[in-house]
């Protein structure tokens, strides 16, 4: 496959801030005004769903690709940066690929605290500023998860 056809099979998908969840909030009171253990792992995935989950939506209630390569992807620890604005980190650009077959349309991502399953955190989710997004096989979905703390 050549360069072009790379590109163009390519989506990009940048500047997400992410809508927090109230399981998100939560977690964050329980860990710095309770001193709870923290999660011990954050992941992104992708979801189907038209419709932007609400701010009391947990991850049993979206609806994810589940086959032809899709897979949640851990966001490390050491990839968060804060950016020049105050409370705004951004962690490195995740690669969702579609292999052996179309996931259909992608709406929007979500952070969890699980890499399967729905036991996980819902922390924050946000349908695609410039999306959806009709996902065949081969195509790439690039996500640069951002979190806004205000």
């Amino acid at each position: 496959m050549d360069i072009l056809t790379m590109l163009a099979l390519t989506l990009f998908i940048f500047g997400m801030a992410g809508k927090w969840c109230d399981e998100g909030e939560t977690s964050v009171g329980n860990v710095y005004l309770k001193g709870q253990a923290r999660p011990a792992g954050f992941y992104v995935g992708l979801y189907l769903d038209v419709t932007e989950p609400a701010e009391d939506a947990v991850v049993a209630d979206l609806t994810e690709p589940v086959e032809n390569g899709y897979a949640r992807i851990k966001l490390e620890d050491a990839d968060w940066t804060e950016l020049a604005t105050p409370g705004v980190f951004q962690n490195v650009q995740k690669l969702f690929e579609a292999v052996g077959g179309a996931w259909g349309v992608v709406y929007g991502y979500f952070v969890t605290t699980e890499l399967t399953g729905t036991a996980g955190l819902m922390i924050n989710a946000e349908n695609f500023l410039d999306g959806p997004y009709t996902v065949n096989d081969g195509w790439v979905t690039k996500v640069t998860p951002k979190v806004t703390i205000t």
